[in-house]
């Protein structure tokens, strides 16, 4: 009767020490980095009056990015959707073409107008959302 209590004690330490383990490696798969999704001009801390209005996405890990640029004027408001397959750490040259009345309306008007990104991003892997909004003014 003794030597089964020692073994059914035995049992219980091996499985609650294998149990132990696994969630240490539970733990560890689960702090895996998020997805960071980076959104800046194409050159300086601003965007430049132009034709094309460029803006550049970057994501941290593989990623399907949908964007949505929109050009906040006193005039009014116009909006363009895209989307795209990210690689890690791949940068993505997007934005914005005008017509030249867009851009004569811009270059009038561009210390009151804004450029809005908003990105959406999905991480390959996990399937998880990170979503990254920014507001940027206009320079001549």
């Amino acid at each position: 009767m003794n030597v089964l209590r020692k073994a059914a004690a035995g049992a219980m330490i091996v499985a609650v020490g294998v149990g132990a383990l696994a969630s240490s490696a539970n733990a560890a798969a689960v702090t895996e980095p998020p997805l960071r999704v980076k959104i800046s001009p194409f050159a300086g801390k601003k965007v430049k009056v132009a034709k094309r209005l460029k803006v550049l996405v970057n994501c941290s890990k593989d990623c399907v990015a949908k964007v949505r640029v929109t050009l906040i004027s006193p005039s009014g408001n116009a909006t363009v959707k895209g989307g795209r397959k990210l690689a890690a750490n791949r940068t993505w040259v997007t934005g914005m073409v005008l017509t030249s009345f867009g851009v004569n309306i811009l270059k009038n008007h561009y210390r009151q107008s804004r450029l809005k990104v908003a990105v959406v991003a999905r991480d390959v892997s996990t399937n998880k959302i990170t979503r990254n909004t920014k507001k940027f003014g206009f320079r001549r």
